[in-house]
């Protein structure tokens, strides 16, 4: 597909490149150190913003920040800067915030200034342009308190009182109104009404505790005089006279009119979430013929190569939720300059909204937010947030005491301990469940789920080192590829129920076949065997009590491929069909005898953990790639009665004569089996570790997810704290191999019962390519494990024992904040009809009495009353609900008829 740009559409001339001279405000500004720098465009007029002003804007002005910072770490207002080496690399961002007022000057103004702090610094930025209340989650990171927007409109006006919006859960919006009325209210929203006497703060129905407590933590940071009055959505009648008197005076109760919940999909709820096309975005290249040319490329999943051209710029975009201008490294800086134009032009084009993030991106300088839309980007192992290193294929001898005492050694191996506690093994088979015997060989089927009940081995009696351990069992699930749904079923409720049971601090661990985790494995110290549902039968007949595996797979032919080269990263996998094998791994072959069979390519680590598990299976030989026994050979023959087919060419097995293996070289064709002590053909010391997939690693990802209806609504924490996990909220760490969700002691009873359906949503839409089996934990505040802490840069287990809640917060301001009609255990809370009453949507009477072809599609005309305010419902029926609620039917439907509400 082409697409073809007018350069009217750019914001910029994609053909001119403007004498850039460098303001003198920029000049002040060291080109070479760790630094966070905030400049405000009034009309021709560029300054500086004061530090202590950072993180207040107002909504007619255009606004400069840069940041820049020590690679993997981040920046925010409070960075002080720290000159660096030349030699030192650092991130540099810029980005530019256009308030929702913004008049045409500023915003072009704006663009020139960016072009001219880019060239001072060398042209090595990634520039974004931001939207008021549109932010990118690296904008968002730099205020940890969010951030305060003011009416311009009201800089030089005289009126004392103010009205204030506030919403956001991570980062607290607080948008200043130009004029007080009751259309800004929502639902959603707390709105505040600042009085000289009074500090009004009405708290909508559908707003969160989390925002609650940020609105109250606001209007204390505020005038300090005033008395502090709470004012609940549809509870406004219970102020007091005075303060009544006071509210009427700028929004008379009796035009009252509150909007519902945000419509579903604006621009708000979209920000940040994980959509479901986040990994199946649209490239385009750039070519310049006189006119811009977009040419779409045909790529499925796209990869890092599809930046294939050091010479040219691409756009990518992310399905009108971003749009990323990318510049090759060999690219002119003409195309650089006006990449950001382009961008805008493209937006334009295909009508997508104004405030559409645009972000432009220099090869080699990527931000992690970039790399992390593509699979496969690999350099991501060396650019992990935190300078976590990837997981190393050698960690010498594992120690659960080190572990304990190191949370971040136990985050980067994701091994809790050394696997050495006790584990009660449970098969769950249709509507089946057996506790399996404690045999040394275990073998799981693919038809079957697996519950494995482990108590970590805390090896210490040190309180801080327990403390650091954090949980003493772990409930771990794993799904066979060929579980039916009834199986996975029941497993799940057996595994939920052992972790809600628990006694003591645990985790749950969701785990699918191919996903295992580094620790799971560990357990089975890399023996552990997983063969095909065929299996089943065989291995489970008779009366297990006394079942041994050698017995009764004695008479099966099979072959099992090793995976990994460790006891935290291996296993065996039956293969099928059973001809195909490869000189990179190691084999364990059944037949009349146990042949261990080694590739060429092989490591020495490898051949130990195949020899390991040949054990299992009875007395084996070592065979090795091109040094291949008569005897092997004819006992492969007999059983496969196929032709073995190694690195692609086959290998024609004979009773007769030997063969030449498929490297080439000649079989050994003497009649004495090759026994077990052959030495590895490659030294010990290389680890090439070939036999396990390379699985790029992505950065760790903090998400605050929330239900919104049926939706699953994720903000992202760029450059995440401890601090940053609140008690009443869920949050995901994505760590790339295993996805945590952390369920804080506070958080509402529907995430923390809903836990496995926050993961699956999650996982589903990813904002990256995932599979749908990604291994899952659940993790609680105050119960989390040294793999999850060890993500945190430092981590203080007494934080959050103080946490305050929204509740709690209001009973303290309770001197000043009167709690407006609803008490503490008053028949209103304690009575459950009286919160399904509160759970509704709220309507005027004048729309409630209308006629039922009228009214709004979630209302049941037999229940109108429901969705009354509680003040309405007081002055309609000259009574609460819960009094209404506990009247005879045939009273309650004589009252509604009289008030046209039946």
């Amino acid at each position: 597909m082409e697409l073809t740009l007018s350069p009217k559409e750019t914001e910029v001339r994609p053909n001119t490149i403007p004498d850039l001279k460098v303001d003198a405000t920029f000049r002040k500004l060291p080109k070479q150190a760790v630094s966070f720098a905030l400049w405000k465009i009034d009309e021709d007029h560029l300054e500086a913003v004061a530090r202590p002003q950072y993180g207040t804007f107002y909504d007619n002005c255009a606004y400069i920040i840069y940041a820049s910072n020590l690679v993997g770490h981040y920046a925010s207002h409070e960075t002080i800067t720290r000159e660096q080496k030349p030699n030192v690399p650092l991130e540099r961002y810029i980005h530019y915030w256009l308030g929702s007022n913004v008049t045409e000057q500023n915003r072009s103004n704006v663009v020139h200034k960016i072009q001219e702090l880019d060239s001072y610094l060398g042209n090595v930025s990634s520039i974004y342009r931001e939207a008021q209340n549109h932010e990118s989650a690296r904008f968002l990171s730099y205020f940890k308190n969010g951030y305060d927007v003011l009416s311009g409109a009201l800089i030089n006006s005289t009126q004392k009182t103010r009205l204030f919006q506030l919403y956001g859960r991570k980062w607290l919006r607080a948008v200043e109104l130009s004029n007080i009325d009751w259309t800004h209210f929502n639902s959603d929203y707390i709105m505040v009404l600042l009085m000289d006497a009074v500090k009004f703060v009405w708290i909508g129905r559908s707003s969160a505790a989390i925002e609650r407590r940020s609105a109250l933590a606001w209007v204390q940071r505020q005038r300090k005089d005033g008395q502090l009055c709470i004012v609940d959505d549809g509870y406004e009648q219970s102020m007091s006279a005075e303060q009544k008197e006071l509210w009427n005076t700028v929004l008379p109760l009796q035009q009252r009119m509150v909007c519902q919940a945000r419509q579903q999909g604006s621009d708000y709820e979209c920000s940040n979430k994980a959509d479901a096309n986040g990994n199946k975005f649209r490239i385009y290249k750039c070519n310049q013929r006189g006119r811009l040319h977009l040419d779409q490329l045909d790529v499925g999943m796209p990869t890092k190569d599809d930046l294939s051209d050091a010479h040219g710029v691409y756009l990518l975009d992310n399905f009108g939720q971003s749009i990323w201008l990318w510049v090759g490294a060999q690219a002119t800086q003409a195309d650089a300059l006006t990449a950001m134009g382009n961008g805008r032009a493209f937006v334009k084009k295909k009508k997508y909204p104004n405030s559409t993030l645009v972000v432009r991106v220099l090869e080699g300088r990527e931000p992690v937010e970039f790399k992390r839309l593509f699979g496969n980007w690999l350099t991501i192992w060396q650019d992990n947030t935190r300078g976590h290193k990837p997981v190393s294929t050698k960690l010498g001898k594992l120690d659960a005491v080190l572990l304990g005492e190191r949370p971040k050694m136990a985050a980067d191996t994701q091994l809790v301990d050394d696997g050495r506690g006790e584990r009660i093994l449970y098969r769950i088979f249709g509507d089946q469940l057996e506790e399996l015997p404690a045999a040394k060989a275990v073998v799981f089927t693919t038809n079957a789920s697996y519950v494995v009940k482990y108590t970590v081995q805390c090896a210490t009696v040190v309180p801080a080192d327990l403390a650091s351990v954090g949980i003493k069992s772990i409930i771990y699930q794993w799904n066979g590829s060929e579980a039916s749904a009834e199986t996975i079923a029941k497993a799940d409720s057996f595994a939920m129920t052992s972790f809600e049971t628990l006694k003591e601090p645990g985790m749950f661990v969701q785990l699918y076949e191919f996903d295992e985790t580094p620790h799971f494995l560990q357990l089975f110290e890399g023996k552990l065997i997983i063969m095909r549902g065929q299996r089943s039968e065989l291995l489970h007949s008779n009366n297990n009590m006394n079942w041994d595996f050698k017995t009764n797979i004695m008479l099966e032919t099979f072959l099992l491929k090793i995976y990994g080269d460790a006891s935290y990263n291996a296993k065996a996998v039956e293969e099928h069909p059973l001809s195909s094998i490869s000189s990179k791994d190691c084999y364990a072959i059944k037949t009349n005898h146990v042949w261990v069979w080694c590739g060429q390519s092989s490591t020495g680590d490898a051949r130990e953990m195949a020899k390991a598990v040949g054990a299992l299976l009875g007395e084996s030989s070592l065979v090795l790639e091109g040094k291949e026994s008569k005897e092997f050979w004819q006992s492969v023959a007999m059983y496969f009665n196929q032709t073995l087919v190694i690195n692609g060419q086959s290998c024609a097995s004979s009773t007769t004569s030997s063969s030449s293996s498929g490297a080439g070289s000649m079989c050994n064709g003497s009649s004495n089996g090759v026994g077990g002590n052959i030495s590895p053909t490659l030294s010990n010391n290389c680890y090439l570790n070939t036999t396990v997939p390379i699985k790029p690693r992505p950065p760790v990802q903090l998400f605050l997810v929330w239900w919104e209806k049926t939706h699953l609504r994720c903000e992202e924490i760029l450059g995440f704290e401890q601090q940053d996990l609140t008690a009443d909220c869920t949050y995901i760490l994505d760590t790339g191999t295993l996805a945590y969700i952390w369920l804080g002691a506070q958080a509402r009873i529907q995430e923390r019962e809903r836990y496995t359906s926050i993961a699956q949503s999650y996982v589903q839409n990813a904002p990256f390519g995932r599979r749908s089996a990604t291994a899952l934990a659940i993790v609680r505040q105050h119960a989390e494990p040294n793999v999850f802490k060890g993500f945190f840069e430092t981590w203080d287990n007494e934080r959050g024992k103080n946490f305050l809640t929204y509740e709690q917060m209001r009973q303290e301001l309770g001197t000043v904040a009167p709690s407006n009609g609803i008490k503490e255990g008053s028949a209103l809370l304690l009575n459950n009809n009286q919160k399904d009453f509160d759970g509704h949507k709220k309507y005027p009477l004048a729309v409630l009495v209308q006629e039922m072809d009228m009214l709004p599609p979630e209302i049941n005309p037999l229940r109108r009353e429901v969705h009354l305010t509680h003040d309405d419902f007081v002055s309609v029926f000259k009574m609460s609900f819960y009094e209404f609620d506990e009247l005879p039917k045939w009273k309650k439907q004589e009252l509604k008829k009289l008030y046209k509400l039946f």
